[in-house]
């Protein structure tokens, strides 16, 4: 027989319990809260008393060290009447964003701003604009290579080798391969970044602005770190925006003195340039030679070499002086003619051309300075 009273009482039970819960659930989350606040300010406690080198959000940590600014005169491309030569720069640690801002996976990069507004923007922020070496700094890594991902260029990492017009509005954070071995990303293939810097190259724009990472069709050259641009301080545009770094600011500046006005003139004595270039010139006499300085810090030598053992013709030799050490940039023969062939230089300082007369003919080769590189053009033939 079915207890009429039962099922109430098992529902009054029931509802007693459930009150009960309810009491502990509410005295459970008020304890959590206090908890919690508790731990918001315990942690907010130790980040601000935190030392340099603690873990700060959205920021990569560069600690103290030497790294290599600018370029080496023995790699290319370089601009060396803009960059340093590859020189040991001693750094205090800093802070920096790991994108540009607003320092957010997926957003568009912040544009259209001043240098002072770029300085506003970070100061909101308890961050400042970094130095043009901070920057280059944070974009070599530890073992100061070119490209922010290894000393060899790939345009597909950063998305280089396009217009910085076409690049600008790409979102932060979706090139997994852009990326430092600090952990900094998207330094190039998107917008140009101010810095805190003075151009300060020796040059009458030294009171501009520089600003660093951006992009262009020549990947190569603008994608690597050492690269920079200066630009008036009150100049805004789509393609120019900022990254933030936090700590105390380095005071290393880029040095830059301007050696040497371009121009191209003959060597009176070529037999004073042999014994150097012995090995380049494999047996051949030197009947002419050159000095060359297509832009200011970079001077190369131009050799004409003729009559290498079992040859008739003349070869061009283009080269450098490296720590006492010859160095061929780019070597073509250009025929044997009566007169020897001449090389002149033709308007711009950058660009010489050889020229001779053979038996087919009066020929002709163009040769070209592109930044630290030689380019011989085929021979052609009027």
């Amino acid at each position: 027989m079915r207890r009429p009273g039962r099922g109430v009482g098992i529902l009054a039970a029931l509802l007693g319990v459930a009150a009960m819960s309810c009491s502990s659930c509410k005295k459970g989350r008020e304890t959590s809260d206090a908890s919690a606040s508790a731990s918001t300010i315990t942690q907010a406690s130790a980040s601000s008393s935190a030392g340099e080198g603690a873990p700060r959000a959205g920021m990569a940590w560069i600690p103290k060290g030497t790294f290599s600014a600018g370029t080496p005169k023995s790699k290319t491309p370089r601009v060396p009447d803009e960059e340093m030569n590859g020189e040991p720069v001693e750094m205090g640690g800093y802070y920096i964003d790991l994108l540009p801002y607003p320092n957010e996976p997926g957003a568009i990069p912040t544009t259209n701003v001043t240098r002072d507004e770029a300085e506003a923007l970070c100061a909101s922020k308890g961050k400042r604009l970094c130095t043009e070496l901070e920057w280059e700094h944070a974009c070599k890594g530890q073992g100061s290579t070119a490209y922010e991902y290894g000393d060899a260029y790939k345009e597909a990492a950063c998305g280089t080798g396009v217009s910085v017009e076409q690049s600008a509005r790409r979102p932060s954070g979706e090139r997994a391969q852009c990326k430092s071995s600090f952990g900094v990303q998207d330094m190039h293939g998107g917008v140009w970044e101010w810095t805190s810097s003075s151009w300060g190259r020796d040059s009458k724009e030294a009171s501009q602005g520089v600003l660093r990472g951006g992009n262009s069709e020549a990947g190569e050259l603008v994608g690597r770190c050492a690269n920079a641009i200066g630009r008036p301080t009150s100049k805004k545009s789509p393609t120019m925006g900022l990254r933030c770094c936090a700590g105390a600011k380095n005071a290393a500046e880029v040095k830059v003195t301007l050696k040497a006005t371009p121009g191209f003139s003959s060597v009176g004595d070529p037999a004073s340039l042999h014994d150097t270039w012995s090995e380049a010139l494999a047996g051949a006499k030197l009947p002419r030679a050159w000095i060359w300085q297509p832009v200011a810090n970079d001077q190369l030598v131009v050799l004409l070499a003729c009559g290498k053992p079992k040859t008739t013709t003349c070869s061009v030799i283009i080269g450098r002086v490296l720590e006492d050490r010859a160095a061929v940039i780019s070597s073509e023969e250009v025929g044997l003619s009566s007169p020897l062939p001449d090389v002149a230089r033709i308007g711009d300082p950058r660009h010489l051309r050889v020229k001779g007369t053979d038996a087919k003919g009066v020929f002709a080769r163009e040769i070209t300075y592109v930044y630290g590189r030689v380019e011989i053009a085929d021979l052609r033939r009027n």
